[in-house]
C-alpha cells in the first residue's frame, strides 16, 4: 500500500461508508464483512498482518478475552465450589519469573530500538515499507507485548483456583480483558513510532512490579525484603502521569497520532491514576498505624488492591 496513510476512526469510517454508497458494497451484510475483515487490512500495517491473531479485525482476540471473563466470573468459580483452594506458590513463581525476563529484556530492546525513547514522541509518520533492524523489532517488541497481556489472564486464573475470588474484582476484570484488545488495535494501525512509550514504561514498571510478587510468593523467609510495595504504587501513578501528557501532546498537535488511540490512551491514564491514587491514599496516608500495617500485605495490581501472592 503505497502513500499509507494512518486515519482516525471517523475517518477511516467515513471512507468505507463512500466505498458502501459507491456501489461497491451492495448490502448491509457486504458493509458487515468488510468492516469485519478487509477494512483492518486496507487501513492496518501490512507488515502486522503475517502475526498470529493479527489478520483482520481484533475479533480473535476479544473471544480470547471473553473466554477468559467467562472462565474467571462462571466456570472457575463453578469449579470450585466445594474444592479445596489449590496450592499453585510453585507455579505462580515461575509465571512471575517468566514475565520478569521477559518485561525485563523488552524495555532495555525497546529503549534500543526506540533511541532510548526519543521516538516514542516524535511525530513522524510510519513507513510499511520500512524494513530495517530497528523498524522490525519495534514491531515484533510491540507484539511481544501484546502477547504477555494474554499471559497476564493467568493472574486472575491463579485467584479463581485459589478461591481468591474476592481479588478477582470487576475492575482487575475488566482491565485484563480490554489490554489485549486495545494492544491488538493499536499495533494493527500504529505498530511503532509514538505507539511506542505506553508500553515502553508499562514493561518497566510491570519488571519491577512482577519481581515484587515473585518474591512475596516465594516463601515467608522473604517477607522482610518486600517493604518497598509502596514504591511500586508510586511508580504506577508517576507511569500514568507520563502517559497522560503523552496522550495529550498528541491531541492538541494534528496529524501527530490518530486521536482515537490518544484519546483512549489518555482516558485509561486518567482512570486508573484516580484509582491507584485512592489506593494510595487508603492505605498510606490514612490508615493507622494498626491498619496501615494490615493494609500493607495488600497491592495494587492492574487496577484494584490484591493481597500477596504468597497468602
Amino acid at each position: 500500500m503505497s502513500g499509507f496513510v494512518i486515519m482516525s476512526a471517523a475517518e477511516t469510517l467515513s471512507a468505507a461508508a463512500t466505498t458502501t454508497t459507491s456501489g461497491q458494497l451492495s448490502s448491509l451484510y457486504d458493509y458487515a464483512a468488510y468492516f469485519a475483515h478487509d477494512f483492518w487490512e486496507d487501513y492496518g500495517d501490512p507488515r502486522v498482518s503475517k502475526l498470529p491473531l493479527m489478520n483482520g479485525g481484533p475479533w480473535k482476540v476479544a473471544m480470547i478475552s471473553a473466554a477468559y471473563v467467562l472462565f474467571v466470573k462462571v466456570i472457575g468459580p463453578l469449579y470450585m465450589k466445594g474444592r479445596k483452594p489449590y496450592d499453585l506458590r510453585p507455579l505462580m513463581l515461575l509465571h512471575n519469573s517468566f514475565l520478569i525476563g521477559v518485561n525485563g529484556c523488552g524495555f532495555f530492546v525497546g529503549l534500543w530500538v526506540t533511541n532510548f525513547g526519543v521516538d516514542t514522541w516524535s511525530c513522524r509518520k510510519i513507513d510499511p515499507n520500512n524494513s530495517t533492524l530497528k523498524e522490525t523489532l519495534a514491531i515484533y517488541l510491540g507484539y511481544v507485548y501484546f502477547l504477555t497481556k494474554i499471559v497476564d489472564f493467568a493472574d486472575t486464573v491463579f485467584f479463581v483456583l485459589r478461591k481468591k475470588h474476592n481479588q478477582a474484582s470487576f475492575l482487575h476484570v475488566f482491565h485484563h480483558g480490554v489490554m489485549p484488545i486495545m494492544s491488538a488495535v493499536g499495533l494493527k494501525f500504529y505498530p511503532a513510532g509514538y505507539s511506542g512509550f505506553l508500553p515502553i514504561i508499562n514493561i518497566f514498571v510491570h519488571a519491577v512490579m512482577y519481581s515484587y510478587y515473585a518474591l512475596a510468593c516465594a516463601g515467608e523467609e522473604m517477607k522482610k525484603h518486600l517493604w518497598w510495595k509502596k514504591y511500586i504504587t508510586q511508580i504506577q501513578m508517576i507511569q500514568f502521569v507520563l502517559v497522560f501528557f503523552h496522550s495529550l501532546k498528541a491531541m492538541i498537535m494534528p496529524n501527530c497520532w490518530p486521536f482515537i488511540l490518544a484519546f483512549a490512551e489518555g482516558l485509561h491514564a486518567i482512570l486508573f491514576f484516580h484509582m491507584f491514587f485512592s489506593f494510595y491514599r487508603r492505605v498510606y496516608w490514612n490508615a493507622t498505624p494498626a491498619n496501615q500495617v494490615n493494609n500493607n500485605n495488600n497491592a495494587l495490581k492492574n487496577g484494584q488492591a490484591v493481597k500477596d501472592k504468597q497468602t
